[in-house]
């Protein structure tokens, strides 16, 4: 029989100002928004530099409108309900406390009915702001400049990491 384990985490994807800004939407709503956002490894935290985050966070945002929340067996669909009941308040709790705390970026329309959450975007002031992860299409944005390794170091100081993605056009960056 077929096991997927999935440990959880906090999935982030490191864009510096070399990066494509296509390529970077593409990239986002892949990884935050399809499977509803309930991979292990979905993208949560969006680290984008501040030389090209305006136009980031504007392709990401139109492509997130794209998308078509709502039952998963129409071919039309991107992205389905969440698993259930709890993760859908868990969720909904935790928009709540963003709406509050963060500058709304995107905010779709679900289906009147049932556990559809439509793909949400929040700018947070600070990574250290990340204390927990929701399993849901639910994305994290935060600006940076400087130093990209103090960057990561933010991230692992986080203490429940997964995976890490870099956006860069520098090759030795990437390595």
């Amino acid at each position: 029989v077929p096991l997927i384990a999935e440990t959880g985490g906090i999935n982030a994807m490191l864009v510096d100002s070399t990066a494509l800004p296509e390529q970077v939407a593409d990239a986002v709503v892949q990884s935050a928004f399809r499977s509803a956002g309930q991979r292990c490894s979905a993208l949560r935290l969006l680290c984008v530099h501040e030389g090209i985050a305006d136009g980031v966070i504007e392709m990401s945002r139109g492509a997130a409108k794209e998308l078509v929340t709502g039952d998963p067996a129409l071919l039309a669909t991107d992205v389905g309900p969440v698993i259930d009941r709890e993760a859908f308040d868990g969720i909904g709790q935790h928009l709540q406390r963003l709406n509050g705390t963060a500058k709304p970026l995107q905010s779709g329309q679900p289906p009147a009915s049932g556990h559809y959450i439509a793909p949400q975007m929040f700018e947070i002031s600070r990574i250290a702001d990340m204390q927990a992860e929701i399993f849901g299409p639910v994305l994290h944005v935060v600006r940076w400049s400087g130093d990209p390794q103090a960057v990561i170091d933010q991230i692992n100081a986080l203490g429940y990491g997964l995976t890490l993605g870099i956006q860069t056009r520098i090759d030795s960056r990437a390595q």
